[in-house]
């Protein structure tokens, strides 16, 4: 398995919510083009050295408003969904380079429904909108860590990575066909520590947003509410792939048996409780290192309880999940761990799960794998 993989497959749910929940009739395009700038921010203490000036950047892109086809569209008050393509200078060109990347962006509207305000707050939201922007793509780096021409940039290892974009946007000023945005966006580059190093790098900058074309949209009336189970018990078995140090070294397999109980509190929120047994054949490596005895693969098998947050768009759900250790027996990485990532529901029972598990700002590997809902 393959980082470029988790890429892929990463796209390939992007471009299954962008299809599948969104309308190609007479919905117009509109375009933008953003400048921005700011800094990549040293969350290791070995990375100062590399932040030698400020980054700057554009992004182009294009985006739908949503049709209101879909139940969820009017559930989160019209969100647009689009394609954005970014470039980066990172302020040190000669290690930690350029970076581009190419996402799927959904921009969630922080405004009340409409629906819900009288005529004088209607006029008012209209007037000051704001977004919360999730990006999720393929990023590309053109310097990346080398033990004999860049063996003091310890960040990235891999051109290839999985790019996550955050984003925060308020209008300035709108016209009919135009708009003026700014806002606060941190794009971040991983590969999942399938090759290191992989501390990652997070760019937070702040930007200036011009899109034309930019027509209000009236949205069709709102299907039926979906009917939902208000409470779910999901089993998942999910693995991946994963390198330690030294660098360019060999890859080891993980493995995760994941229970998680849901109770769904509306259309949009489910919030549950779970248990992971975790399997890291690399923990056995680097506990014989540092014992310098051997020990069993068995003992290195972790386990653990998490509280989980779920987002709902149809058949797309975005997890969020705080884990904690209650066996460990090495304690390598702490005692928390956070997974984050998709989940899509090919029907009532099955679906296909795409994480990422870390250690706050430490990737520890990518998780693929598929579950059953009962």
């Amino acid at each position: 398995m393959k980082c470029s993989f988790f890429i892929i497959t990463f796209l390939g749910f992007c471009s299954r919510l962008f299809s599948q929940n969104t309308e190609t009739a007479t919905r117009p395009w509109s375009f933008y083009a953003q400048s921005n700038y700011g800094f990549i921010v040293p969350h290791q203490t070995s990375m100062q050295h590399l932040v030698q000036g400020h980054s700057y950047g554009i992004q182009l892109g294009a985006f739908r408003k949503a049709s209101g086809k879909s139940f969820w569209h009017h559930a989160y008050n019209q969100p647009e969904q689009g394609v954005d393509f970014c470039f980066i200078n990172t302020g040190n060109p000669s290690q930690l380079g350029q970076q581009y990347s190419v996402s799927y962006l959904l921009n969630l509207p922080l405004n009340r429904s409409e629906s819900k305000l009288s005529a004088r707050q209607l006029e008012k939201s209209r007037k000051h909108k704001h977004w919360l922007g999730l990006g999720i793509g393929m990023g590309y780096v053109t310097r990346i860590w080398n033990l004999e021409t860049n063996h003091q940039a310890a960040v990235i290892g891999s051109h290839g990575n999985v790019a996550l974009t955050l984003q925060y946007s308020t209008r300035l000023y709108q016209s009919k066909n135009s708009e003026l945005r700014t806002g606060l966006r941190i794009s971040h580059f991983s590969n999942g520590s399938y090759q290191l190093p992989n501390l990652g790098t997070n760019n937070a900058s702040v930007f200036l947003r011009y899109s034309f074309n930019n027509k209000n949209v009236e949205m069709t009336s709102k299907p039926e509410i979906p009917v939902w189970k208000k409470y779910h018990v999901s089993v998942a078995a999910l693995g991946g792939v994963k390198e330690i140090t030294p660098p360019t070294g060999k890859k080891y397999g993980v493995g995760v048996l994941s229970i998680l109980g849901e109770k769904r509190v509306s259309y949009k929120s489910s919030f549950g409780l779970g248990y992971d047994m975790l399997y890291n054949s690399s923990l056995q490596v680097l506990m014989n290192r540092k014992l310098d005895s051997p020990i069993s693969s068995g003992h290195t098998i972790q386990h653990g309880i998490l509280f989980s947050y779920t987002l709902h768009f149809n058949e797309f759900e975005l997890k969020m999940q705080q884990g904690i250790y209650v066996h460990d027996q090495y304690k390598i990485d702490g005692r928390f761990y956070h997974r984050f990532g998709l989940r899509y529901l090919i029907n009532e029972h099955l679906f296909v799960q795409l994480t990422l598990k870390t250690h706050f700002a430490k990737a520890d590997y990518g998780e693929l794998g598929v579950g059953w809902r009962m």
